[in-house]
């Protein structure tokens, strides 16, 4: 009996030890997320450049959301927090077209649906905590949609796009009972999203990179 008492709290407090240096969770949240834009003026017809060109800018931040999942894995107050989420996320574009009679005004649209993989560093203080750390995105698929004002004078409207580009991530958080866990992260991007803006027969160089706060929730097992 006294045996099997011993046997059962070796487990207990293996249990509990590996429970203090390996978690795992769920975590899903929201994206505010502005394209980080070089702005550009260019003509859209090399035999007139004075008679017609195009202008872009970045536009406002737009919201998207995250979901996937997380480890965690604790150093004495260290830690390292690998993490998996799909990432739907939306920037636009404010385009202007410039030509001797008239100017047109509109917005591009452009969604990303992407695979975010950070891998970051921590430290805790009681229930909060610090963190940064690099982070992998895999695209998926990107598409961009433009206001139909400009689809009468522009017939393609695209973003090429590289197959995986590189950030990192900084931030905050907190857990609570040692189940919930809440983020505040901000993103910025260490490499081109995109090098070229096609409309119509014109390649536009460009420098797009994608900067964006994300805020979540999660719950540990």
């Amino acid at each position: 009996m006294r045996k099997l008492m011993l046997i059962v709290t070796a487990i207990f407090i293996a249990h509990i030890s590996y429970g203090q240096i390996f978690t795992w969770g769920i975590k899903g949240g929201l994206n505010s997320t502005k394209l980080k834009f070089s702005e550009f003026s260019g003509s859209i017809d090399e035999n007139n450049p004075e008679n017609n060109s195009v202008n872009f800018s970045p536009a406002d931040p737009q919201m998207g959301f995250h979901l996937g999942t997380f480890a965690r894995v604790k150093i004495l107050s260290l830690y390292v927090q690998p993490e998996l989420y799909f990432s739907s996320t939306r920037s636009k574009i404010n385009i202007e077209d410039n030509t001797n009679t008239e100017i047109l005004k509109t917005v591009a649209t452009v969604k990303y649906n992407q695979l975010d993989i950070p891998v970051l560093v921590g430290m805790k203080f009681g229930p909060a905590r610090v963190n940064l750390g690099p982070v992998a995105t895999m695209n998926f698929s990107s598409k961009a949609e433009v206001g139909d004002a400009y689809k009468n004078t522009v017939e393609d409207y695209t973003t090429i796009n590289k197959a995986v580009t590189w950030g990192a991530q900084v931030g905050a958080g907190v857990d609570i009972l040692g189940k919930v866990t809440f983020d505040l992260r901000y993103e910025f991007g260490l490499s081109k999203l995109g090098d070229k803006i096609s409309i119509g027969d014109q390649e536009f160089g460009t420098d797009q990179r994608q900067n964006q706060f994300l805020l979540s929730a999660g719950f540990m097992f």
